[in-house]
């Protein structure tokens, strides 16, 4: 399973979906090559908002891969909920 990370300025938002983060893209390419705009974000793990995109904004977006297999525990190890992701940058 893939998620999606979209960093704008100290701001992370996480998406389940591919189609809202292509989305929010090209509003902030849009917002970002005029004057400045409000982009709305209302997909993602945080409450819907809106962030104002200027051309000085700075934007990261990343993958993660969550594994649907929990990996076997060695013995001796302590059980607990962490696993590692896999990030690798969108184009």
């Amino acid at each position: 399973m893939q998620v999606f990370h979209v960093y704008i300025d100290e701001l992370r938002f996480t998406f389940v979906d591919r189609a809202p983060v292509d989305e929010l893209k090209r509003l902030v390419v849009q917002a970002s090559r005029s004057d400045g705009d409000f982009v709305a974000i209302t997909q993602s793990s945080r409450p819907p908002t809106e962030v104002f995109v200027t051309s000085q904004t700075k934007v990261r977006i990343e993958t993660a891969t969550i594994p649907r297999e929990p990996a076997a525990h060695a013995a001796g190890e302590d059980d607990d909920d962490a696993f590692w992701f896999d990030f690798d940058s969108l184009s």
